[in-house]
C-alpha cells in the first residue's frame, strides 16, 4: 500500500512540475517569446498525459527522463531571451519496484 501511495505522490510530482513548465511557456507566449510551432508546449502536454496514463515505476522513469531533458532545452531556449528558469524537484524514482 505504501508503495502505491509513494507511486501516486510521485505521478503528482511529475504532473505540477509539468504544469509549471507550462504555465512558463504560456506566459513565453503572451510575452512574444515564440515557441517554433509549439514545439515545447505540445511536448509539454504530451507528458502531462503520459503521466496521468501511466501505471507502472518504469514508465514513470522513463517520463522523468524525458521531462528532465524538456526542462534543461526550455532553460537553454529562455537562456537565449535573457530569462532564466528554476530548476525543479523531480521525484526520485526506486529502482527496486517496476
Amino acid at each position: 500500500m505504501a508503495k502505491n501511495l509513494q507511486f501516486i505522490e510521485s505521478k503528482g510530482i511529475v504532473i505540477e512540475n509539468l504544469e509549471a513548465i507550462e504555465i512558463n511557456l504560456v506566459q513565453c507566449s503572451d510575452e512574444r517569446m515564440l515557441d517554433f510551432q509549439n514545439t515545447y508546449y505540445n511536448e509539454v502536454l504530451s507528458l502531462i498525459e503520459e503521466t496521468r496514463d501511466c501505471s507502472s515505476w518504469a514508465q514513470l522513469d522513463e517520463i522523468v527522463g524525458k521531462a528532465k531533458i524538456l526542462e534543461i532545452d526550455i532553460a537553454s531556449w529562455l537562456a537565449r531571451h535573457g530569462r532564466t528558469s528554476l530548476s525543479l524537484p523531480w521525484p526520485k524514482i526506486p529502482k527496486n519496484l517496476s
